[in-house]
């Protein structure tokens, strides 16, 4: 039926077969027909009309497809980047995108994840939930952050929608429209977005290949006071650089000389195998609040996400998002439970890990081979951050890449005010394809 009304071969507003006489000319049980029409119902193909049967009614479908050329023509901005990066299309190769090739998450561990959850799902599922969020996942978060040296208690830490809702929960609780901010540059785009919405106002601070440059950070705070800092520790998007231990202390004395807060993002913890101390780790979340997810290597579909902090602030969060969404996900919660505790997903990790550390290697070697310069050779992950020495701005392989099928975003869409910049991200998973490598070759030219 579906097919017959997609092809215009039922005409849109037509009656259709009643059940019963449908079931009779087609020889099949009339229960099998009323179910396909309560399918076709709420798909959109029928409509329903008490004592009056069922209409063909034609789902109205809306497509918006961009051309190369057309993406050449907008211009590249936070949105911009955030909008390419849920919406890219099968033909372009999207070199810079955040998101991994379909093959490289395991996608066995969500499948045997709702096995379980459905095998084990009970009446508490048609309930509100535990606003902090389902308790045995909390409690095994709080077993996996004490391997890096964080010690919590469940009533530390938050589940939230993602790692960005986890953030705006912060800005919303603990800042105002005005207050200054620490950011890194370049950073994370969607972060600047969400402050410039609350209207806090972003300060750059220039990362380096071990952390934020500290001299400039003391002058910046000396000069806007900041109340809070927002940054990623390790494996830092866009760059992959990570934060050194010294870096880290020093980060922390600037923090409380100058009275701030620090947000520290570790959405991509999983993707390093290297046990390095977090800003958590020394501050034990005294003035730092750790925010994780799991859709980096787990789900993105899931958005579940979390936040670890000093258990009178975190209660305030968790009032900010009662009043925002009442509770979170009891079935995506029990899900990412179920798929974290089905044994497969420390496998799984150390397969992911080793797969991107052998791309990174060989995307590094590739790069400079090609006369770029790398901001770093990250630990792990996904990132890597190079220029090319003879162009002056990465507009200019954003155009070109464009035309020639691939997406590459240029480095200033990564930066708070998108000041022009050579740099420019790359994803490792694909810096191997044969397109991707003869367009980097040809910029020779």
């Amino acid at each position: 039926m579906r097919l017959l009304i997609d092809n215009g071969v039922v005409r849109d507003g037509s009656r259709a077969s009643s059940i019963r006489a449908f079931a009779r000319d087609h020889r099949i049980s009339a229960h099998t027909v009323a179910e396909a029409y309560e399918r076709l119902v709420a798909q959109g193909y029928f409509l329903s009309r008490p004592r009056s049967g069922f209409f063909i009614s034609k789902p109205l479908v809306y497509a918006q497809h961009v051309s190369a050329g057309q993406d050449a023509a907008m211009e590249p901005d936070h949105l911009w980047q955030l909008r390419t990066h849920f919406t890219s299309r099968h033909d372009r190769l999207g070199a810079s995108s955040g998101r991994m090739p379909p093959d490289w998450l395991d996608i066995d561990l969500i499948k045997s994840g709702m096995k379980s959850l459905a095998a084990k799902a009970d009446s508490s599922l048609a309930q509100y939930g535990d606003p902090y969020g389902y308790a045995p996942l909390r409690g095994l978060l709080q077993t996996r952050l004490l391997g890096l040296g964080i010690h919590v208690q469940p009533e530390q830490i938050l589940l939230t929608n993602g790692a960005t809702q986890a953030a705006d929960l912060i800005m919303r609780s603990f800042l105002k429209r005005g207050d200054h901010v620490l950011v890194d540059d370049p950073g994370y785009f969607n972060l600047f977005s969400n402050l410039h919405q609350h209207g806090i106002r972003p300060i750059p601070v220039p990362r380096k290949p071990d952390g934020p440059d500290l001299e400039q950070l003391d002058a910046l705070a000396r000069e806007h006071r900041p109340a809070m800092m927002f940054l990623q520790s390790m494996l830092h998007a866009p760059t992959g650089s990570s934060i050194s231990p010294a870096n880290a202390h020093c980060l922390l004395k600037l923090a409380e000389q100058h009275d701030f807060r620090i947000v520290e993002n570790d959405v991509y913890c999983d993707m390093l195998g290297l046990t390095l101390p977090r800003l958590a780790t020394l501050d034990q979340l005294a003035r730092v609040f750790y925010i994780g997810s799991f859709s980096k290597t787990l789900s993105s579909a899931t958005r579940v996400g979390f936040v670890a902090g000093a258990a009178q602030a975190v209660g305030e969060l968790c009032n900010r998002k009662m009043v925002a969404s009442i509770t979170g996900s009891q079935v995506d919660e029990r899900l990412v439970y179920h798929a974290l505790t089905e044994g497969q997903y420390r496998r799984s990790i150390e397969r992911l890990r080793y797969r991107l550390a052998s791309a990174s290697q060989l995307a590094c070697d590739m790069l400079e081979a090609e006369d770029f310069e790398l901001f770093c050779r990250p630990l792990g992950g996904k990132f890597v951050w190079a220029r090319h020495r003879r162009i002056d701005d990465s507009e200019e392989i954003w155009k070109r890449a464009s035309q020639a099928g691939i997406l590459i975003a240029p480095g200033k869409v990564f930066r708070n005010n998108l000041q022009a910049t050579p740099w420019f991200r790359l994803n490792v998973a694909y810096c191997m394809e044969p397109t991707l490598h003869r367009f980097l070759a040809g910029l020779h030219a």
